[in-house]
C-alpha cells in the first residue's frame, strides 16, 4: 500500500488555505489546487509498503515521545524548488518550526533504526496546496499575504494513500496524539 507520515492540521486552516487557493486560481492558471482533505504536514513518505511494515512504523511512532502539541502559524506561500521554476505552491509554517524538527528529526532516526534509507532533502515544515502543472514562475503579485490565525496541530497520522481519477484519497491507518497544550 501506497503511505505517508504526516502532522494532521486543523480544519479551519484546510479551509482557509482553500480560500486563498480559490483567490488565487482568478490570477493563476495550469495549477491543480490540493482539495482541503489532502492538505497536510508530511513528515515521510513511504510509497509502496507492505501491511507488516505499516505496523513496524506503527510500532516506531507509537513508543516515541511523549511529544509536546504544537502551536504552529502560517508565515508565507512560496514554492519548491524555488518561485522561478515552481512545481508545487505551498504554505511555509513560521510559529512551531522548531518543535515540528524536533519531532520529525527524533521519527527519522527512529526509521533510519528500522533501515530506512534517511532522507537527503532538508526538511522544510510546510503545507502543500497547489500542483504546478504548466511551468510558470510565481510572482509576488499573485502570492497574497497569509493572515490564518495560530492553529494547534495535535496528530501524526500514517495514511494509505489510494489513487484515483479524481486524485488521491488518505485513508488514516494510525494516529497518535501529540501531548500538552500547544
Amino acid at each position: 500500500m501506497r503511505s505517508f507520515l504526516a502532522f494532521e492540521i486543523p480544519p479551519e486552516v484546510k479551509a482557509y488555505l482553500s480560500q486563498v487557493s480559490r483567490a488565487m486560481a482568478k490570477t493563476l492558471s495550469g495549477v491543480r489546487w490540493v482539495r482541503p482533505e489532502g492538505q497536510h504536514i508530511t513528515i515521510r513518505f513511504f510509497g509502496e509498503i507492505s501491511e507488516a511494515r505499516a505496523r513496524e512504523i506503527e510500532d516506531i511512532v507509537s513508543a516515541a515521545g511523549p511529544y509536546p502539541g504544537v502551536g504552529a502559524t502560517l508565515k508565507r506561500i512560496d514554492a519548491f524548488p524555488d518561485k522561478r521554476r515552481p512545481r508545487v505552491i505551498v504554505a511555509t509554517i513560521d510559529e512551531g518550526v522548531d518543535i515540528i524538527r524536533s519531532i520529525y528529526h527524533d521519527i527519522e532516526n527512529r526509521l533510519t533504526a528500522l533501515g530506512y534509507e534517511r532522507e537527503k532533502r532538508g526538511f522544510t515544515p510546510h503545507i502543500t496546496f497547489g500542483r504546478v502543472k504548466v511551468p510558470a514562475p510565481l510572482l509576488e503579485r499573485d502570492t497574497p499575504p497569509l493572515e490564518c490565525p495560530r492553529f494547534a496541530i495535535e496528530r501524526i497520522i500514517l495514511y494509505k494513500s489510494i489513487l484515483g481519477r479524481e486524485g488521491a484519497t488518505y485513508e488514516p491507518l494510525f494516529e497518535k496524539k501529540l501531548g500538552g497544550a500547544a
